[in-house]
């Protein structure tokens, strides 16, 4: 089957969406390969138009036009409800595409050929003895992004393809299973005999899904030339909770991250990004950057240690306060 002939469906999770959404909207709808159906899975209806309509001065449904609106479907959730797994989990059987890919509010195609290269990806490297289950794209950083953003981006996503397997874990490390939701295309089929998603995690759902996925002998694959604008310009608070919530993920699975530790590969970050500062002579940006990384390294070590904390302090300290929100109802 030619890439032509390959069909996919669209689902993004919204949550008072702002301008990068419309963007990403036309982008993905005049994709080389259009899709087949785009799901919209916002939580919060009061929301929806309100960040778009305040910086456009338009709503979502003047930016699509008539030719677009049978293929998207929107549909509202309570803020409450949400779950990174089960929101994805309910959007993907709203479609029926043999391939689905996940993308966030913010992340905006590179280009009308992003699709293309994530389907090919599957054709490139799938064998007989071992099919690929997941491709994802690179992320580069947005003009407003800070340096030291744009070198964590290079670091983690690379100009190069990388092929992730069973095989590849003494060398890859924690790396072999990372892959990102931001924008991430899976095979429907073995979606489903995966048993799609965990459900009920403070955030990786994508991670766990290809740990499971590469321990069933299937690939995973990251697509260089597949491209999607992404980035963040954290301060030294949301840096703590965001690496809170990761160490409270791994902590809650820590039957795997014990046998393959991440501490090793955030040095290595911190390494590649200081030398880069230091070769333009960006003093006062390595220090702001090393400040960052003892946030990172508090907000990590306060996760992973979050079952000696009370409840009230878990949602302080978290990005995703929802999670232990509905731990103490």
């Amino acid at each position: 089957m030619s890439k032509l002939d390959k069909k996919y469906d669209v689902v993004i999770l919204t949550h008072a969406p702002k301008s990068y959404f419309a963007e990403s909207l036309l982008l993905v709808l005049n994709q080389t390969i259009s899709p087949e159906k785009i799901i919209v899975y916002n939580t919060n209806k009061e929301l929806f138009d309100v960040e778009i309509s305040n910086s456009l001065g338009l709503t979502i449904d003047d930016i699509i036009n008539k030719r677009f609106k049978e293929k998207i479907e929107v549909i509202h959730i309570d803020e409450n409800e949400f779950d990174h797994g089960k929101a994805r989990n309910d959007a993907t059987k709203l479609g029926n595409a043999e391939y689905i890919l996940f993308l966030t509010d913010d992340a905006v195609p590179y280009d009308n050929l992003m699709c293309e290269k994530l389907l090919s990806a599957f054709d490139k490297y799938s064998t007989e003895k071992s099919k690929v289950a997941v491709t994802y794209a690179r992320q580069i950083a947005r003009n407003d992004a800070k340096l030291k953003e744009r070198y964590i981006r290079e670091f983690n996503y690379p100009d190069y393809d990388i092929i992730k397997e069973k095989s590849k874990e003494a060398e890859l490390g924690i790396k072999n299973y990372f892959c990102s939701n931001v924008c991430a295309m899976y095979d429907r089929d073995i979606f489903n005999k995966m048993g799609c998603f965990e459900e009920n995690l403070i955030l990786n759902e994508d991670t766990f899904y290809v740990y499971k996925a590469i321990n069933s002998g299937y690939k995973v694959v990251y697509c260089a030339e597949a491209k999607v604008e992404h980035s963040h310009n954290l301060n030294y608070r949301e840096q703590f909770s965001r690496n809170f919530d990761i160490g409270v993920s791994q902590q809650e699975k820590r039957d795997i991250f014990e046998k393959i530790p991440s501490i090793s590969e955030g040095k290595r970050l911190a390494l590649y990004v200081t030398k880069k500062l230091l070769s333009g002579l960006h003093i006062f940006m390595i220090v702001d950057f090393w400040i960052e990384c003892i946030y990172r390294y508090l907000g990590f070590c306060k996760g992973k240690n979050y079952e000696k904390l009370s409840i009230d302090k878990c949602i302080k300290y978290a990005s995703n306060k929802k999670y232990f929100i509905k731990k103490k109802a």
